[in-house]
């Protein structure tokens, strides 16, 4: 079997389901930590079940975290849709000032954050994606404001919705700035 074909019609970029056999086989290769870990934690968060995080969890802390930390956080928190399993370490991860666990958990997390705040309230968490926004020394500063553009639903109404255009300055940051503290009850300074 070919795990990147699979992964690929699990990803819907190719026609064609993924077998019960062939989630086997992506389960497999997570049971034996050898292989395409990438594409199987891709094929057996978007295929398998909620008990499919006990193979997937230990890529999250085990001595690959940093190869796949990011990939196992986004198959249990987005394709199995256990965040309400993963809120505590997502709040974590974006509380911290620094990497905590893995490369660029931070990142990770803030990429998660809309699906964090899907039928979710944490207004001292959004003020903190606000206030990581508003720093131009943090590394994350992208990250967060796309992610509040996501949350906040206003990619349309901004002339750089992606943010592509940003050495000239941040046309948008104003308006990003004051629906997220609006959205997320942010008073005074940056909180």
């Amino acid at each position: 079997m070919n795990i990147g074909d699979i992964r690929e019609r699990a990803q819907g970029v190719k026609a064609g389901t993924v077998s019960s056999l062939e989630l086997d086989y992506a389960r497999g290769i997570l049971r034996a930590h050898r292989g395409d870990i990438n594409s199987a934690l891709i094929v057996v968060g978007l295929c398998g079940a909620a008990d499919d995080a006990l193979l997937i969890e230990p890529y999250l802390h085990g001595p690959d975290r940093d190869v796949h930390g990011e990939t196992a956080l986004k198959a249990l928190v987005r394709y199995l849709g256990l965040v309400d399993r993963y809120r505590p370490l997502l709040r974590k991860l974006i509380m911290s000032p620094t990497d905590v666990g893995w490369m660029n958990s931070r990142m990770s997390a803030i990429h998660l954050a809309k699906d964090y705040f899907k039928d979710f309230r944490d207004d001292e968490l959004g003020c903190e994606l606000v206030a990581i926004f508003c720093n131009p020394s943090d590394q994350d500063q992208l990250s967060a404001r796309g992610t509040l553009v996501d949350i906040l639903g206003i990619r349309d109404e901004l002339g750089d919705p992606f943010g592509l255009e940003l050495e000239a300055g941040d046309t948008d940051a104003g308006y990003i700035v004051k629906m997220a503290r609006q959205r997320f009850n942010c008073h005074g300074g940056l909180h």
